[in-house]
């Protein structure tokens, strides 16, 4: 029984590598879809960041659906639909298709994640194997990120043999491995639900996801003066966000189940958590999708040789994950500001390593130290954020939390992309895609000062996770 309880860790684990991997393995593949789709700018950005919209608006209609219908049930569908849509993108003819499939892709991982963490609640009820559990969650991220990167580089590089182009592998790779665990899945997870979850509210949902894929194609396409997003794009995601929020009001006033909990925001330690991670994220995943750019069209890198040099990130994440946690309940914040600290010398360090062409050791070593600093911060946000929550309101903070997260992460890579791209101006040498990644650092440095500032007005102490029954919102 115990080892059964770690194989269904194992199962789970396996597909939340996936979501991961997913986020991060185009990064490097970008030129080469670019250059076989024959995409603009702007779509290609929206190949990256309709994932993440996909992921974000059904993170919380993954956990309460998983709540209502069981949570194997809506795994198995996630993990299915995501096996689909990863075979329809290696097989995608047009931009315009394979953007469509990257947002289902990120449904069916919106789908998938939320069961993970609420089976690691069912499966360890003991609190040191809980511990150990979400530990292997976190490593399971910086694994994610650090094999994204790498595959991403290996599979381009391969000879297309049976396909026309060899960017198509980093999507059809999923197939095998999500058969593999559908049928571990069926076999070793336990069927879960809560018996006391409501029907979902699924006009706020609607209008939820439709504001976010509005909001992000009128901060990338829309930005375009030819397309007819440029002038209706963003009023319209305003006014969609607008009417959801209007709405889960409404709902609350009259005591009817909300997808949102707006009491969430009355809470110092949420908002704080929130701020945080807005900025660390509009930082973090566009700082990839520039660098991928950079390192293979600007320093002209084979993609092989740019997945391997990104991988030491993975590396240095992996590597501090196993001491963050026992050194934030030792130092506080001051755990979190030496990790953005190496965050800001990494940044900085690249520019001028950079500068000068040079990618060797010394570049593999500030990879490392930029990992190393991600996972000494962003790991402890969650903790920010649900300090004080009481029980009852975890589950939907955690869901708005980590919806939260993958939005800015998309925001960001449509924000920094435009900079980068605006700068670069259609040209493509070195000197000018050195330029367009200066500015885009340049903005990631900011972010990251940012944390820095909003840090300084939290305790000395950062304290374990703890939830109140009692707690009252300030």
């Amino acid at each position: 029984m115990k080892n059964k309880k770690w194989i269904s860790l194992l199962v789970l684990l396996l597909a939340h590598l996936m979501t991961i991997v997913d986020i991060f393995i185009v990064n490097i593949a970008i030129p080469t879809i670019q250059q076989g789709l024959d995409t603009t700018h702007s779509e290609i950005q929206l190949v990256i960041a309709m994932y993440m919209i996909g992921f974000a608006s059904f993170l919380i209609i993954g956990g309460k659906a998983g709540d209502h219908y069981g949570r194997k049930n809506v795994f198995l569908l996630g993990t299915f639909i995501f096996m689909i849509s990863s075979a329809w993108c290696g097989f995608a003819a047009t931009s315009g298709q394979l953007i469509a499939l990257r947002f289902f892709q990120g449904v069916s991982a919106g789908l998938m994640s939320p069961q993970v963490l609420s089976y690691i609640q069912v499966l360890f009820t003991d609190h040191q194997q809980r511990t150990y559990a979400i530990g292997w969650y976190g490593i399971a991220i910086g694994i994610g990120t650090m094999l994204g990167q790498f595959l991403g580089g290996f599979l381009v590089a391969l000879k297309p043999y049976i396909i026309d182009q060899s960017w198509r592998y980093i999507f059809l790779i999923n197939v095998p491995i999500c058969i593999l665990t559908i049928g571990l899945a069926n076999r070793y997870l336990k069927p879960s639900k809560d018996q006391n979850s409501v029907k979902m509210d699924y006009a706020s949902a609607a209008i939820l996801s439709i504001g976010l894929v509005l909001l992000i194609f009128s901060l990338t396409i829309g930005l375009e003066q030819d397309n007819p997003l440029h002038n209706s794009g963003l009023p319209l995601s305003i006014l969609f966000i607008t009417v959801f929020v209007l709405r889960q009001k409404r709902r609350l006033k009259i005591q009817k189940q909300t997808l949102l909990n707006l009491t969430l925001f009355t809470f110092k330690n949420f908002n704080m958590a929130v701020l945080l991670v807005a900025l660390f994220m509009l930082m973090l995943d566009a700082y990839f999708f520039v660098l991928a750019l950079f390192l293979q069209d600007g320093l002209k890198l084979a993609p092989m040789h740019a997945g391997y040099f990104v991988v030491f990130q993975g590396g240095g994440f992996i590597l501090s994950s196993l001491f963050a946690a026992k050194w934030v309940l030792r130092f506080g914040k001051n755990v979190l500001l030496f990790g953005v600290f190496l965050l800001i010398v990494a940044m900085i360090s690249q520019l001028v390593l950079f500068y000068h062409q040079q990618i060797g050791f010394t570049g593999y070593i500030i990879m490392a130290m930029h990992g190393f600093g991600v996972a000494l911060v962003l790991p402890s946000f969650a903790n920010i954020a649900l300090k004080d929550i009481p029980e009852n309101m975890i589950g939907n903070a955690s869901g708005v939390y980590s919806t939260l997260q993958q939005l800015f992460g998309a925001i960001g890579i449509a924000l920094t992309g435009g900079v980068f791209y605006y700068i670069l101006d259609g040209n493509s040498d070195f000197i000018h895609f050195y330029k367009a990644f200066k500015y885009g650092l340049l903005i990631h440095l900011s972010c990251l000062i940012g944390v820095l500032c909003t840090l300084i007005y939290l305790p000395k102490s950062i304290l374990p996770l703890g939830v109140s029954k009692n707690k009252k919102p300030l």
